[in-house]
């Protein structure tokens, strides 16, 4: 069973797989508006843009955050 979570935003999807995850922290360290363990939901993403978003899921080693873009772009 796949333990992917979904999070809802304006302009942007983000799932997360925590299966997957090698628990880097680059997604805390680089986006923590976005990426927050200390709140609940821990993805807010509506907290910056979806460009600024999906670009910096881009960098996560593990591939355990994707996303799909809401506003028409890829």
């Amino acid at each position: 069973m796949i333990k992917q979570k979904l999070y809802y935003g304006k302009d942007i999807e983000v799932m997360f797989n925590s299966e997957v995850c090698t628990h880097s922290g680059i997604c805390v360290k680089g986006l923590p508006g976005v990426f927050d363990l200390s709140k609940r939901p821990w993805v807010n993403p509506d907290a910056d843009t979806a460009e600024a978003i999906a670009r910096h899921i881009d960098t996560c080693p593990s591939g355990a955050l994707t996303y799909r873009r809401l506003d028409g772009e890829y």
